[in-house]
């Protein structure tokens, strides 16, 4: 089996972070190309916006620049992967993780889980378990070393 490319999908979460180092030992391990992707969400309003002084655009590009310059500052703590490439997009995020996966051709995606249940789960969905059903590769979750399962 040979992963040659894999993508780390970046929200800046505690999982997240466990994820990325994962994703940095699988990379040294496998000598692969580290994909770091942050999507920036839609914003989800409708002319009401314009009452403020600064358009829905322009808050999508300054929290679009926040989130590359955020991004950067991850891919600068990685040590000693040869091949980082970093990534900011728009739109719904497991779409744009499914869209880069397979534009780019990822072996593998390996992404952090925030562990929601219950309500939370149902109302905010979970990004994980979208691209995990949709992901054309295999895809390896890492939750947060505190999150708590309840057994029913």
């Amino acid at each position: 089996m040979k992963i040659k490319k894999i993508l780390c999908p970046v929200d800046f979460s505690a999982p997240c972070n466990l994820a990325v180092k994962y994703a940095k030992e699988l990379a040294l391990l496998f000598n692969s190309t580290l994909h770091l992707l942050h999507v920036v969400e839609h914003l989800h309003g409708n002319e009401h916006y314009m009452i403020l002084q600064i358009t829905p655009q322009e808050i999508a590009e300054k929290m679009k620049k926040e989130a590359e310059e955020r991004l950067h500052s991850v891919a600068k703590k990685i040590k000693k992967v040869p091949r980082i490439k970093t990534e900011v997009c728009e739109g719904r995020a497991f779409v744009e993780i499914i869209k880069t996966a397979r534009k780019d051709n990822i072996d593998l995606i390996i992404m952090g889980s925030h562990g929601r249940t219950g309500l939370s789960h149902v109302l905010i969905g979970s990004v994980a378990e979208r691209v995990v059903r949709k992901a054309h590769c295999p895809v390896l979750i890492v939750k947060d070393k505190d999150t708590e399962f309840e057994m029913p």
